[in-house]
């Protein structure tokens, strides 16, 4: 796709939807919470790790942090070594916290994904959208997957 003499990448197209996005939810009165994976760093962008990004997004854009977010990362503070929330506990943090208001999950390139981690996203994103009604979810990435 050319725009005035540029070629445009999926990716500038993927950016520029997202940007639109953001641009609309800011006028109704919702969220959006991005993550882009990077083939470079797959072995960091584990399940756990995508869903906390997305949902820190999340919280930011609540007036206030749920009282249930912050006593599950208040317990897992003081477990032996200080552990993070598990995925199943992100999972629900991230249903308590796209429940509150209408909510736009972006995730860009899941082909870029490692493998392994690819189908825990997705069946974590399913469960989101099981106890979210109004969450909405663009997922981006090439077609062999």
């Amino acid at each position: 796709m050319e725009e005035k003499g540029q070629v445009l990448t999926s990716g500038d197209i993927s950016s520029l939807g997202i940007d639109r996005l953001c641009d609309q939810a800011g006028r109704q009165d919702a969220t959006v919470a991005c993550f882009y994976f990077d083939f470079a760093t797959q072995k960091v962008q584990s399940p756990t790790s995508v869903l906390g990004t997305l949902l820190r997004q999340l919280v930011c854009g609540l007036e206030e942090t749920p009282d249930e977010i912050s006593q599950a990362y208040q317990s897992q503070r003081k477990a032996i070594g200080r552990r993070g929330p598990q995925l199943s506990d992100m999972v629900k943090m991230m249903q308590t916290t796209s429940s509150r208001k209408r909510t736009y999950i972006c995730i860009d390139a899941l082909d870029e994904c490692a493998a392994g981690y690819r189908v825990k996203v997705l069946d974590s994103l399913n469960w989101i959208l099981e106890k979210s009604l109004g969450t909405r979810i663009f997922v981006t990435g090439r077609p062999h997957i």
